[in-house]
């Protein structure tokens, strides 16, 4: 299955591989997190095509939601269908 986000290197909008991460980076501000409380929040690994400046954004690999979490992004948040 081939990846159609921008962690492939390709962009899915515009089919540039001009595509950059600040995976990796030290991480500030709250443009940069996902905040699912007011006691538990992410930082976020960015991912940018400069062909058409279509952004996506993660919670990194290494960082894992537990239930408690999923259970309450299920709760608060609201289902894309």
């Amino acid at each position: 299955m081939q990846d159609s986000t921008l962690k492939s290197g390709k962009c899915p909008k515009c089919g540039s591989s001009e595509v950059y991460t600040d995976s990796g980076k030290d991480k500030r501000g709250e443009r940069m997190q996902l905040v699912i409380s007011s006691w538990k929040w992410y930082f976020l690994d960015t991912y940018l095509c400069l062909g058409c400046f279509h952004f996506e954004e993660y919670v990194p690999e290494n960082e894992k939601l537990d239930e408690k979490i999923i259970k309450k992004i299920k709760e608060t948040w609201k289902k894309v269908n």
